[in-house]
């Protein structure tokens, strides 16, 4: 197939990885390109060069001298106008380059309010709460039959129940072969990666931590500087640990060798890349009862405490910490390999596309769902 993947334009989908969403686009387009799908990718320009990148102008409006182009509007900015600009590009390219199916990973308003525009089907991720303006344009994105939405979750799926009658939900996957299990962590060491911002919750992690005394070692991008300044940045000694933002073999690294793994997510977060990651290293981990947590985590690879439960989180990390290595593997490799996960995409996209030539995949089988954990009060 000839597949189009709109990517979000804030961040390069090349490591290191800002987010999930940007490994989720790489992943995703990296394993339908070893498939023999023609993938372009459209996406800021100094993402991964093994792709097919296409990038929109991202500075259509410029404040001219001495004049201010939004001054009469106040409900529009530079930024407004010119991300507009930039994914009415895409759109329009789009609807020239003869392309089989979209994969919409992009989390603006506007490829869905234009989909009916399009002469093929659009296929949309839903890595997100609804949000208004995202929300905006997936109502408007309703009536066009040739839209499929899939949720990343159970639990991001029933947030968006009341604005779209049917979601499909595919777990999100990882490159298993990517992350190499270890057999045994370091004694009393913790690790998080992630955004430091205040969401993600990096300050509860040192908190648990150095309640429990464990040392504990954090990775990720400053995406709020204030933040980090404010409440992570003075909590840190020779126990407690900044590391930088790391690639991905530095990440695989430090996961392995930890004890546990903590996720402090203080939202109700739609899927949680880095529990399947950490999984995949043979890391049991300790979670905040944070949205998807629930449904990649059982009682066989970890413990889910209360959100912002210090206390609890501390007391189950040397319980954690003595549960099973390979069988947080195994929990990875069943439900949250990248085969699957492009298996079921190639099985959506066939049924939108059915006059598209059949490319042999992997056999995944049907989605199983994992089964959930009970919290810890």
């Amino acid at each position: 197939m000839r597949i189009a993947i709109i990517a979000h334009l804030k961040f390069p989908i090349s490591e290191p990885f800002h987010g999930g969403l940007e490994m989720h686009t790489h992943c995703l387009t990296q394993e339908l390109m070893r498939r023999g799908h023609e993938v372009t990718l459209f996406a800021l320009a100094d993402s991964d060069p093994e792709f097919n990148v296409v990038q929109p102008t991202l500075e259509a409006i410029d404040r001219m001298e001495g004049i201010d182009l939004f001054e009469e509007e106040p409900g529009f900015g530079r930024d407004f106008v010119n991300k507009f600009h930039a994914y009415m590009e895409i759109v329009t390219a789009i609807q020239r380059g003869n392309f089989d199916v979209v994969h919409n990973n992009s989390l603006h308003f506007l490829p869905l309010s234009l989909a009916h525009t399009l002469e093929c089907p659009m296929v949309t991720t839903l890595h997100c709460p609804p949000f208004a303006s995202f929300r905006s344009g997936v109502l408007l994105a309703r009536p066009y039959l040739g839209n499929q939405f899939v949720a990343v979750s159970e639990s991001i799926a029933k947030q968006w129940e009341d604005s779209i009658t049917h979601c499909r939900i595919v777990h999100n996957g990882i490159q298993i072969e990517r992350w190499q299990a270890t057999e045994a962590g370091e004694d009393r060491t913790a690790f998080w990666f992630g955004r430091f911002c205040p969401e993600k919750g990096p300050d509860y992690a040192i908190r648990a931590a150095r309640r429990a005394g464990f040392k504990l070692r954090l990775a990720g991008s400053i995406y709020d500087n204030e933040y980090f300044t404010r409440e992570v940045e003075p909590l840190l000694d020779d126990d407690i640990q900044y590391i930088g933002h790391l690639d991905h073999a530095a990440i695989c690294r430090e996961a392995g060798r930890a004890a546990v793994g903590l996720f402090t997510s203080t939202w109700d977060e739609p899927f949680g890349l880095v529990l399947p990651e950490m999984l995949a290293c043979g890391t049991p981990i300790v979670s905040f009862d944070s949205g998807a947590a629930g449904e990649i985590i059982d009682d066989s690879c970890g413990v889910i405490v209360p959100k912002r439960d210090i206390a609890a989180m501390a007391a189950a990390m040397p319980v954690a910490a003595r549960l099973n290595r390979p069988e947080c593997r195994r929990r990875a490799e069943r439900y949250f390999a990248i085969e699957r996960m492009i298996s079921d995409y190639e099985r959506i996209y066939r049924k939108l596309v059915p006059q598209a030539k059949k490319i042999n995949t992997v056999s995944a089988g049907p989605l199983v769902g994992p089964p959930t954990v009970s919290v810890v009060a």
